[in-house]
């Protein structure tokens, strides 16, 4: 049995319409596949970053109770930071397999720029290279963040009493926060706020380390 020619037409312009109707709706689900793999992605990278800043801040510490041992120059330590922008503090990481002994850290975290890249930056230096004043290696921690807006308090001895908030938490070289509020300002992302809290066990040093 043979087609006509206006048969072999409809049947094509039937044909043509069914693979766009399916190539729309697969071209949708791929949207919204890659969507969502986007956005799961975005939040698996702000819990990464946030427990990262969390461990680090739980292991704080204060390294050195004496006002010489900080300065601008080579052989200083860095005086630790605790701001509305930026911290910078001492940290101990716990020993691995890789380092049986806990070591010491200087790090710091900021949202700023570098490189064209806006983002949660983290730097890192061993206690010599700090010394030294060797310039670290910046880490970004969590792409997109335009601005860390931080608070700080202690936790009063009556516990009736109200919290005190601060912008910027005065000497942390003597004395740490024992809570911190972290607000992340992720631009079109929204916003990610946080409390963390440093243990009291980490508050003070009774026997500043050898010089």
């Amino acid at each position: 049995m043979a087609f006509t020619l206006v048969e072999l037409l409809i049947a094509s312009v039937m044909i043509a319409v069914l693979v766009v109707g399916l190539g729309t709706h697969l071209r949708g689900g791929l949207t919204v596949w890659r969507r969502a793999t986007a956005s799961g992605e975005a939040v698996q990278r702000q819990h990464v970053a946030l427990a990262r800043l969390a461990r680090e801040l739980a292991n704080a510490d204060v390294y050195d109770v004496r006002e010489a041992s900080y300065g601008e120059e080579a052989g200083t330590l860095p005086r630790p930071q605790f701001d509305d922008a930026a911290m910078a503090w001492f940290t101990v990481l716990p020993s691995s397999t890789r380092q049986p002994l806990p070591a010491v850290r200087f790090v710091t975290y900021r949202c700023e720029e570098r490189d064209g890249v806006r983002g949660l930056w983290r730097t890192s230096q061993s206690l010599g290279e700090a010394r030294a004043r060797h310039a670290p290696m910046p880490e970004l921690i969590l792409p997109g963040c335009e601005r860390m807006t931080l608070r700080y308090a202690h936790v009063p001895p009556d516990a009736t009493e109200p919290l005190e908030w601060r912008d910027r938490w005065e000497q942390p070289e003597r004395l740490l926060p024992r809570l911190v509020d972290v607000t992340l300002d992720l631009g079109a992302g929204g916003q990610l706020a946080r409390r963390l809290t440093i243990p009291i066990g980490s508050l003070t040093a009774p026997n500043p380390p050898p010089s």
